[in-house]
């Protein structure tokens, strides 16, 4: 601190002193707008964003189905169900599929070269990976390379898929727009700081998850509707 800027503080009298304390003691935000700042305004930064989905008609199926367009997918996956109603010509495979969390889908079969008719009326063609059981329909990193796809966000129109046509134009269609449940900009309710290092010195030869359970004990409903669940 500059030797002149003490001095000048000696010199204030008792009231400006006081009005010094009440300025510290005011947040970052309330001090700025005293001497005229304008307010800092907060980023929109999102917690949770909502799946896009995208309506597909797949082989001779007459109606169509919701695919998740998922660009973390390596595969584009239907389920052995659809296979069925769209009368595909498949052949057989017996691979596992390791998800995320650990778990296991059985692939049963691969149908090639399938057509599609996307949401806008354009007609493509992908391979499908066919799942045994109950199973998102998945258009992955595949279908977005072979049609020179890519994802889009727009706070006005939320998640846009676009791609390209035999023209060279690109088509851009909304997948999850921005009324739709799941854009999360507010932290979960209901959840606690938890020093991790602080509950495994304060429970030794425990794991601290362990200890983290006890902590949240009766605080944490899974049925409540501010929750966000996460697949």
């Amino acid at each position: 601190m500059s030797p002149n800027y003490v001095h000048k503080l000696q010199e204030l009298s008792e009231k400006d002193k006081e009005k010094i304390k009440s300025l510290n003691s005011m947040d970052l935000q309330e001090r700025l707008l005293t001497f005229g700042f304008k307010q800092i305004p907060k980023p929109k930064i999102h917690y949770a964003c909502p799946l896009g989905f995208m309506e597909i008609f797949i082989g001779k199926e007459e109606y169509p189905i919701r695919a998740l367009v998922d660009t973390a997918a390596e595969l584009n996956i239907i389920p052995e169900e659809i296979a069925i109603k769209a009368s595909l010509t498949t052949r057989n495979l017996n691979l596992k599929l390791r998800g995320i969390g650990g778990h296991t889908t059985s692939l049963v079969a691969l149908s090639e070269i399938t057509p599609i008719i996307l949401a806008s009326g354009e007609e493509t063609q992908v391979h499908f990976f066919i799942a045994k059981g109950s199973v998102h329909k998945v258009l992955g990193r595949p279908f977005l390379a072979d049609n020179n796809s890519r994802l889009e966000f727009s706070h006005k129109q939320g998640e846009i898929l676009s791609y390209q046509e035999p023209d060279g134009r690109r088509l851009c269609m909304p997948i999850s727009k921005p009324q739709a449940l799941g854009w999360q900009t507010g932290p979960p309710r209901g959840m606690n700081l938890c020093n991790i290092a602080k509950l495994v010195r304060n429970n030794p030869g425990k794991k601290y998850q362990d200890a983290r359970k006890r902590q949240y004990h009766n605080k944490f409903n899974p049925e409540d509707p501010r929750v966000i669940h996460i697949s």
